[in-house]
């Protein structure tokens, strides 16, 4: 008899171990004009650490699966460089479509927060940037605090616009409930917003004048409508090295003509910091402030250490700093296609008031 028990027992166990367990997989399917394009998934925290990726087929179709715990925000990155936000939910299977309502271009249908964040997207893209989207934003976050739509929201609308639309960026996170006040996105922002540093963040970029290689004098008016990559560093700092060393990477990621480089060198050895400009064919403008430290830039940003880099907007304001290089050109090519969009849409609406 105890033997009949131990081979029934093992009997089922093995039964069981030859079912395909339940497993928590998210996979996002669509169709892109793009054969064998690439489509990735990135992290939303400040890191923007990629998740995964895959190829489309020749004729432009993928499907990506990921395996997910519990709701997690993401970005997916279409092969044109279209920044989508993705709402994985464990058992869901969403399709990307194409969607002209919406400034990325695309929608997922699937997953309750996806809805909630394409439905509050389709408002906000419509609605001029003023008081009054800021009193449609300020609803949502009343209405669901515990969205992690929110952040997408405050990141999009608020903060990573050319001009931003609210400086009070603290009153919006600070209704925000449960877990998303620990979010390291919200973390972040708070303590820039909060920081002693005479408010960097939407700041206006101080004027100045200077010199490139060639004796052309640059002055901050000549990037005045385009979003300028601004960073402090020094050829004797080992970090400032590497960081100079990914702009190419950064400057190819970005399509639009609406993007400068603007790198401002801390050194009092001009020749050591030509030598490594030119021999390291570094891009973007190239000018050299021997004040060092003494650098009224340095003072009126607080910087601490080197590299130093700012993303200004084309209305000369700081809109993010002290950035982690990873993901940003994506970002960066995004914002720089979405102003360009808005641009065009300007100039087709002054010519048609021009024919009446």
């Amino acid at each position: 008899m105890k033997r009949f028990f131990i081979f029934t027992f093992l009997l089922a166990l093995l039964f069981s171990c030859g079912k395909e367990q339940p497993t928590n997989t998210y996979t996002i399917k669509g169709v892109t004009d793009y054969p064998n394009g690439l489509v990735c998934m990135f992290g939303t925290d400040n890191r923007y650490e990629k998740v995964d990726s895959v190829r489309c087929d020749d004729d432009g179709s993928f499907s990506l699966s990921l395996q997910v715990d519990t709701l997690t925000p993401m970005f997916l990155i279409t092969p044109e460089g279209r920044i989508v936000p993705v709402y994985a939910e464990p058992k869901i299977t969403a399709t990307l479509t194409r969607d002209s309502t919406l400034n990325s271009g695309w929608s997922i249908e699937g997953g309750d927060t996806q809805a909630l964040h394409d439905s509050i997207s389709r408002i906000l893209d419509t609605t001029p940037a003023g008081n009054r989207m800021i009193e449609k934003i300020d609803s949502f976050i009343m209405a669901h605090p515990l969205s992690d739509v929110c952040i997408e929201i405050i990141r999009r609308y608020l903060t990573e616009t050319p001009e931003p639309v609210n400086k009070d960026i603290r009153s919006r996170t600070s209704k925000l409930g449960g877990i998303l006040k620990d979010n390291e996105y919200i973390v972040s922002l708070n303590k820039k917003t909060e920081s002693k540093s005479s408010n960097i963040l939407h700041r206006s970029f101080p004027d100045f004048k200077y010199s490139l290689n060639d004796s052309t004098e640059i002055k901050l008016e000549d990037y005045t409508r385009k979003y300028t990559l601004v960073t402090l560093w020094a050829s004797w700092d080992k970090n400032s090295l590497e960081r100079m060393r990914e702009l190419t990477a950064i400057k190819d990621s970005v399509e639009s003509e609406s993007f400068a480089i603007l790198n401002i060198a801390l050194d009092y050895d001009s020749a050591q910091w030509q030598r490594f400009i030119t021999e390291d064919s570094i891009v973007g403008d190239n000018v050299l402030d021997r004040m060092m430290f003494h650098s009224p830039l340095v003072k009126q940003f607080n910087v601490k250490s080197l590299p130093f880099t700012m993303l200004v907007s084309p209305f000369q304001r700081v809109i993010d700093y002290d950035i982690d290089t990873e993901g940003l050109g994506e970002r960066i090519d995004s914002l720089t296609k979405k102003y360009d969009k808005n641009q065009e849409e300007k100039r087709k609406k002054a010519n048609e008031k021009k024919k009446k």
